[in-house]
C-alpha cells in the first residue's frame, strides 16, 4: 500500500489518508493508546486540507481504530477482541483467554413466558412453560463490551439463582458444575445492526454505532436445547474470524 497521497488517483484523498493511517496502526507505528500526529503535522506531511484530514480520522474512528479524548487529542484504540467462529466458548472464557477480566451488570432476572422465537429455538411445546431470562451488560477490564440476553430452559425443577450468577458470572460454568450439563453444540447467526439510544447509553457509544448481533441456540451433551442467547457486541471492540479450507478438486 502506498504511503503517499496520489492526487491523480480516483480514490478520494481522505480515503487514501485513512488507508495510510490504518496501515500504520496495524503495523505498530502507532501503538494502542498513543496519540496520532496532530492535524497540523498531517497537513504538513501530506499537503492536505484540514477538512480532508478530519474526514479520514472520522472514518477510522467509526471503524474502531481511533478514539478522541476531549481537549487532549486523537488516540489509537486497542486491538479488537477476536473470536473464532468455530469456538464454542462463554463470554467469560473469551475475556480470560485474552488476558482480560470479565465483568457483568445484571439488568433483568426472572422467569417469563418465552417469546415465540425463543420457544421455537428452545423446542418448547408446552404453552405454560416459562424460561429464565438473564439480561446483562458485559465488561472486559471494566469496559462495556456487549449486551447479553439469555433465555434458559432447564430440565425439571432445576434453576439458577441471581446470587449464583452474581458470584460465578459464567452460565456455562454453572450448568456444568451444578447440573452436569455440558455445552457441546450450538447454532449461531451473525449480522450487523445499529445501536439504539438505550443500547448506546449502556455500551457508552454514539447512537447508531455498528453492533455485531450474535444469536446462539445451545445444546447440552444429551442434545437438549438449554439456552437461546442474543448478544450485541460493540463493533469497534469485537470481531469474528473463520479459517476456510478448499476441498480437493479433481483434475
Amino acid at each position: 500500500m502506498s504511503s503517499t497521497i496520489d492526487p491523480s488517483n480516483i480514490i478520494p484523498k481522505y480515503y487514501q489518508l485513512a488507508n495510510i493511517l490504518r496501515q500504520q496502526i496495524e503495523n505498530g507505528t502507532f501503538p494502542a493508546h498513543t496519540a496520532i500526529p496532530s492535524e497540523r503535522q498531517i497537513e504538513d506531511q501530506y499537503t492536505l486540507s484540514r477538512p480532508t484530514i478530519r474526514q479520514a480520522i472520522d472514518i477510522l474512528e467509526r471503524q474502531g481504530y481511533l478514539y478522541r479524548v476531549h481537549g487532549k487529542g486523537t488516540f489509537v484504540s486497542p486491538p479488537k477482541l477476536q473470536k473464532g467462529i468455530l469456538e464454542l466458548t462463554s463470554f467469560s472464557e473469551d475475556m480470560r483467554n485474552r488476558g482480560m477480566e470479565p465483568g457483568q451488570q445484571i439488568l433483568e432476572f426472572g422467569y417469563i413466558k418465552p417469546p415465540a422465537k425463543v420457544a421455537r429455538q428452545l423446542e418448547i411445546k408446552e404453552a405454560d412453560r416459562n424460561v429464565l431470562r438473564i439480561k446483562r451488560l458485559r465488561f472486559g477490564d471494566n469496559i462495556p463490551i456487549g449486551l447479553q440476553d439469555s433465555y434458559l430452559c432447564l430440565p425439571g425443577e432445576q434453576t439458577i439463582t441471581r446470587e449464583e450468577i452474581e458470584e460465578r458470572g459464567s452460565i456455562y460454568a454453572i450448568l456444568q458444575e451444578k447440573f452436569g450439563l455440558y455445552p457441546t453444540e450450538a447454532d449461531e447467526t451473525l449480522e450487523v445492526t445499529l445501536a439504539t439510544p438505550d443500547e448506546a447509553d449502556l455500551l457508552q457509544i454514539p447512537v447508531g454505532s455498528p453492533l455485531l448481533l450474535n444469536e446462539r441456540t445451545l445444546w447440552s451433551q444429551n442434545r437438549q436445547a438449554i439456552e437461546f442467547v442474543r448478544i450485541l457486541y460493540r463493533g469497534d471492540r469485537y470481531k469474528y474470524f473463520v479459517r476456510l479450507t478448499r476441498k480437493q478438486q479433481g483434475s
